[in-house]
Order: C-alpha cells, then structure tokens, then sequence
C-alpha cells in the first residue's frame, strides 16, 4: 500500500476497483471485490453504484463486473495524445532529413516557449535545445508564431516586466516585435536572427486549430549554413509540415490540450 501522506484513500480505492476490474473483466462480484480490496460492503456499494451510473463500470447478466464506454473514452484521450505526438515527431522527421536542420515543436506556457517534440540535425554542428526546455516566447521565432494574433495588450500583461534580452541580438523594444508580429500575419512566418542563441538563425510557423493558435512548428539554421536558397527552402518545408499537423488537429474532435 503506498504510504504517501497525500493519497486520498477514497479516490485510491476507486482506482483499485478500475485496475481489478480492468485486469478481470466479468469475473467478480460486490462480495468479490469486497474479498479482494479489504473493504465493507457498505463502503464499496456507493462507490460500485456511481461507478455504473456514470458507465465507468457495467453489470453483467451474472452480476459481475465489467469495463464500461466512459473508462474507454478516457483511454482512448490518451492513446489519442500518444498518436497526435508521435504524428508530428514523423511529420518532423521529414522535415529535419530533407532541410538537413533542426525542427522543433512547442506551445506556448505562461509567455515562454515549452518545447514538445525536437529532431537533431544530422550536422556535427547544430542547435542546442531540449524537449521539456522553456524559453521566453519574445525572442524565438516558435515563439513570435505562438503570439502572432497577439496586440500590444496582451503582450504588455505577459511580459509586465519588458523583454530583457536573451543575448545582445534579442529584440527589446516591444513596437519592434509588434511590428514583427504584423508582418508575420501577412507573410505566414516569423523569424530570428541570433536573437535567443548566437550564430543561429531560425523560422517558424504557427500551428492552428479551429483558427486558433495552439502551437508552432520551427527550423533552426546555424549561421554559416545560412543561405537565401536554404531559407527559401526551410519556409516551404514549414508550410507542408504546417498544412499536414493541422490537418491530424482538424480531423481529432477533442480539444488541444488534451493531445500534448
């Protein structure tokens, strides 16, 4: 039994039920369960009742015990999670092997960029960056996409404190990354310039669902790879990968954050 001080013992108990039943379906019983939990009749009925009623469980035509729609809805949410994710590592993967760069994707959390999915350049010489890493949103191109339907309102209450520069290249003026941000909703990108790490350049396009920013997808260019033609090159790879993501997010009837 786990000893954790702040397990509720309530809500173990009915998670216990879930596991044996899920491991054993119609094959126990109220006195069953009773048997194998260590619990009174009068403790675990309620809770076998709710259970029911709220179509986690189900009774057979024996009385026993069975997994019901509801615990499989909220099963398949999570296989549903696995799946998008593993989509957009694909859809990634081919835009890492064919740009030769780093590809990155992130939501945006609290002002900062949280990096969800990343794949390596197969270059010696690439980005630094790691899954699960946050960085302020200002001075990223993923995170300039993440705030791209954002006006100066918003930007001031998520950065009440200015944009303090990441390194000497970070933009630092605000009206500087409004108007970024303007023309990022006419060209379809956004872009930095050795503005969070030196001697890398990146592009980035947002990620919608339902007209909604929801995410963002980027790639990174080490500086002395940097060409015009590359850069030509990497914006249309984003717009593909971009086209592909959003179409998996518009075929999934669930909401966002429910997949990452």
């Amino acid at each position: 039994m786990n000893s954790d001080k702040n397990i509720h013992r309530s809500t173990s108990r009915v998670l216990d039920i879930l596991d044996l039943v899920a491991a054993n379906p119609s094959k126990y019983t109220l006195t069953d369960i009773c048997e194998l939990t260590a619990s009174p009749k009068s403790s675990l009925h309620p809770i076998l009742y709710t259970l029911v009623s709220r179509h986690f469980l189900a009774l057979d035509s024996n009385s026993r015990y069975r997994i019901d729609y509801s615990a499989y809805q909220v099963g398949n949410s999570y296989l549903t999670q696995l799946n998008f994710l593993d989509n957009v590592e694909k859809i990634l993967r081919d835009l890492t092997n064919v740009s030769m760069e780093t590809s990155h994707f992130a939501i945006l959390v609290d002002g900062d960029v949280l990096y969800m999915k990343k794949i390596d350049s197969p270059e010696s010489i690439r980005m630094t960056s790691h899954v699960g890493n946050r960085m302020p949103a200002y001075g990223t191109a993923l995170g300039k996409a993440l705030l791209i339907d954002c006006e100066s309102p918003e930007l001031k209450k998520l950065y009440p404190n200015g944009l303090p520069p990441i390194t000497p290249s970070t933009i630092t003026d605000l009206n500087v990354l409004l108007n970024q941000i303007h023309e990022a909703r006419t060209n379809g990108f956004t872009y930095e310039i050795e503005e969070s790490t030196q001697y890398i350049r990146c592009y980035a396009v947002p990620i919608r669902k339902n007209g909604r920013v929801v995410a963002a997808i980027s790639v990174a260019i080490p500086t002395f790879r940097y060409t015009e033609e590359k850069a030509s090159l990497v914006k249309l790879l984003l717009f593909d990968s971009k086209s592909k993501i959003e179409g998996i997010l518009n075929s999934i009837d669930t909401d966002f954050s429910s997949l990452i």
